[in-house]
């Protein structure tokens, strides 16, 4: 019988290609559409492709990079305060690289808890950060929290799916 630790470990990789377009969209979409859909504010496609990229790559490094990237981005792109979105997904893409050698990640079940749980984190991380380092932090807004975990969650499937067709062994 197999130990866990000798369990091999299937490694995708995903054309740059594809990846630099799944990147650029979701920062477009996170800048634009909430000026157009007023709910959209509760998805945050730029942690759903780094979850799923570092998911894929299962690389730790690359995970913190690409994390820290689209948060940094994100943060350029959004009126927020700069580094606060990049920390919280480097984080995210340290945890989802790290998660990734543990979990099988083709059972729905298992992908739905870990974007939900990494979901929590960025959320959690970023009350974390807007406490400690703004003078007057936001409010603590647990149904939102709540709300956005669930809403990126389900997004985060729909989007696992269609990223799956391009992704293709190491």
């Amino acid at each position: 019988m197999p130990t866990f630790a000798n369990r091999p470990v299937a490694v995708f990789r995903v054309h740059p290609a594809i990846m630099a377009a799944a990147a650029l969209l979701a920062l477009l979409l996170q800048t634009f559409l909430p000026l157009k859909l007023p709910l959209a504010h509760l998805m945050d496609f730029p942690l759903l492709i780094t979850i799923y990229f570092a998911l894929v790559r299962r690389d730790k490094l690359f995970g913190i990079g690409l994390g820290t990237a689209l948060g940094l981005l994100q943060d350029a792109l959004s009126h927020g305060y700069i580094g606060i979105f990049g920390i919280a997904k480097a984080i995210v893409g340290y945890l989802a690289a790290s998660a990734s050698t543990r979990f099988e990640l083709d059972s729905l079940v298992a992908r739905t808890v870990l974007t939900g749980g990494f979901v929590l984190v960025h959320s959690l991380t970023l009350v974390a950060l807007q406490h400690v380092l703004l003078e007057t932090p936001p409010p603590f807004q647990p149904l939102t929290i709540a709300s956005s975990i669930l809403v990126n969650t389900a997004l985060g499937l729909i989007l696992f799916q269609i990223l799956d067709r391009f992704r293709r062994p190491a």
